[in-house]
Formats: structure tokens, C-alpha cells, sequence
């Protein structure tokens, strides 16, 4: 991800990683990136927890944990988008070696007029 938000010149990446079940639902705020040399490490998510009568929002931010080499040492920042208002932060999940590099997202499919709510996990 790249922010110029912040006052940063806009940054190149080398990759990034996308999944092909993303969903036409909700929407993504600006771009972030990882300060200079360090790269995501971990994530957590927020998420709210199963309504059983109102609205459900499922997953509602990712914050990623950035860290430099060695990798495995402990997370020197954070980086995270916009977030919705509803949900908890999840424990930090990190790598056990190295960076980011490949994710699963679980997409609830269309509920015909019952309620969705896309995205709900990685």
C-alpha cells in the first residue's frame, strides 16, 4: 500500500498481494504502507461478533504490524486504514517466518434479502 496522507512522497512496491473473492460490498480507505525498511510481519482484525437481530458488519479493519530484519523481532509499528465503527481488535497474529506474503479472505456469498456481510475473515 502507498500514503501520501501523511506528508510522504508517494512510494513504489514491489508486490502486492490480492485474493479474486473480494466482492463488490463495502469499501477500502486510503492506501498504507509500512515505514521504510520494514515490511508487514502480522496483522490483527476487527471484527464485530454475530448479531443475531440487526445488522451484521463482520470485518471492519486490518491493522498490519511492520518489522524490519531480523524478522521475527517484534512488530516496530503499525500501519491500518479506515475502520468501521463496530467490532473489537483481534490478538496480533504473527508470522513465524518472515513477512507477509500470500492471505485467504473468507467472503459470506449474497443472502439474497437477508443481510450480508461480505468480507468476514482472513
Amino acid at each position: 500500500f502507498v500514503s501520501v496522507s501523511n506528508g510522504e512522497v508517494e512510494r513504489s512496491y514491489r508486490s502486492k498481494i490480492e485474493v479474486s473473492n473480494g466482492g463488490t460490498l463495502g469499501s477500502w480507505g486510503p492506501r498504507e504502507m509500512c515505514p521504510r525498511g520494514t515490511h508487514a510481519t502480522g496483522f490483527s482484525l476487527k471484527v464485530e461478533e454475530t448479531l443475531e437481530d440487526g445488522d451484521n458488519t463482520a470485518l471492519n479493519g486490518i491493522s498490519l504490524y511492520c518489522s524490519g530484519p531480523p524478522w521475527g523481532n517484534l512488530p516496530k509499528s503499525t500501519v491500518k486504514s479506515d475502520e468501521g465503527s463496530w467490532g473489537t481488535w483481534d490478538e496480533e497474529i504473527l508470522c513465524n517466518h518472515g513477512v507477509l506474503k500470500a492471505f485467504q479472505l473468507r467472503v459470506e456469498g449474497s443472502q439474497g434479502d437477508d443481510d450480508d456481510t461480505a468480507a468476514n475473515n482472513i
